[in-house]
């Protein structure tokens, strides 16, 4: 893979964060900023993949890289996080893997009889691209929240330190 078809990939991301922002329904004045994150994060998670990191932690550090930078620009453009760090994060979504799990489901629950080193093959074929794509969710869902989680400052403790020291819990 050469560095034009990386870029071609991240401008693709970005491209696919403003259609899926547009259907979620994000304000006009974020879309430069969903685009911005949608094809970095893309931008990230394949040059990781091209220097040939685990998918799972590529797709890791794409969705790092996109909650921390939309945690901070959403300071900057005055809009909420999450309406700027989720329709970046969706272009790296496991289609791919999704798609042959589910395919494989139905080639093993088909009226096909298979042999039974075709069906532990299928079946051995069938959850790995599961599992990747469940492994793959799971840290996109991670890579996002976490900057959230760090940098909150409206945690229960320090609601609850800041209500008390105003005398409204008893």
């Amino acid at each position: 893979m050469d560095y034009i078809h990386l870029i071609l990939k991240a401008f693709a991301g970005g491209i696919a964060a403003i259609g899926f922002a547009v259907l979620l329904n994000a304000n006009r004045s974020s879309l430069a900023t969903i685009f911005f994150l949608g094809a970095t994060g893309v931008f990230i998670k394949t040059g990781l993949l091209f220097f040939n990191f685990n998918i799972i932690i590529a797709s890791f550090f794409g969705a790092i890289m996109v909650g921390f930078s939309s945690y901070f620009l959403a300071l900057y453009i005055k809009k909420p996080p999450l309406t700027i760090a989720i329709p970046s994060v969706i272009p790296m979504i496991p289609g791919l893997f999704l798609y042959r799990m589910m395919i494989g489901f139905v080639e093993l629950a088909g009226s096909k009889e298979f042999s039974e080193h075709e069906f532990v093959k299928l079946l051995s074929y069938t959850y790995s691209n599961g599992i990747k794509a469940i492994f793959i969710l799971c840290v996109l869902a991670i890579g996002i929240s976490f900057p959230y989680l760090i940098f909150r400052k409206s945690s229960m403790h320090y609601l609850r330190k800041r209500e008390a020291k105003k005398g409204v819990l008893k």
